[in-house]
Parts: structure tokens; C-alpha cells; sequence
């Protein structure tokens, strides 16, 4: 994740308080706990994206009987 992302997301954040926008982007930038909160989501959507770009789906098709049979296996 880069900075440029982290600085998108809180200027987002920030934009959601009119009025306050210096006080809650002094609060994000002095607090690392909040700042992280900004970051989780940027690192989630990269970790997804990492997922999805490693895997196949493919459809199969079953009956609703072996679908809930294949749930009771597992």
C-alpha cells in the first residue's frame, strides 16, 4: 500500500466532516491507531484482489440433494 492511498483514504474521511475538516485530519495524523483504521481496508481490498487473481472458478451444477449432502461431509 502506498502512501498516495493512505492520503486518498483520509482525505475522504476527512471530507465527510464539513466544517472540521482540520481538526479530524490533525486527528488522524497524530493518532496511529486511527490512521491504521484507514489502512485496514486499503489492505484488504489488495489482499482480495491477490486472491482473486490466483484462482479459477469454474460452475458445476447439482442437484439440491447433493449439494446438502456435500455440506454434511464437511
Amino acid at each position: 500500500m502506498t502512501d498516495e492511498e493512505v492520503q486518498r483514504a483520509l482525505i475522504e474521511r476527512v471530507r465527510q466532516f464539513p466544517g472540521q475538516e482540520k481538526q479530524v485530519f490533525d486527528f488522524y495524523r497524530s493518532n496511529a491507531m486511527a490512521l491504521a483504521s484507514l489502512r485496514a481496508p486499503i489492505f484488504e481490498e489488495k489482499v482480495v484482489d491477490l486472491i482473486l487473481a490466483g484462482v479459477k472458478v469454474t460452475d458445476k451444477e447439482v442437484t439440491p440433494e447433493e449439494l446438502f449432502a456435500e455440506a454434511e461431509e464437511a
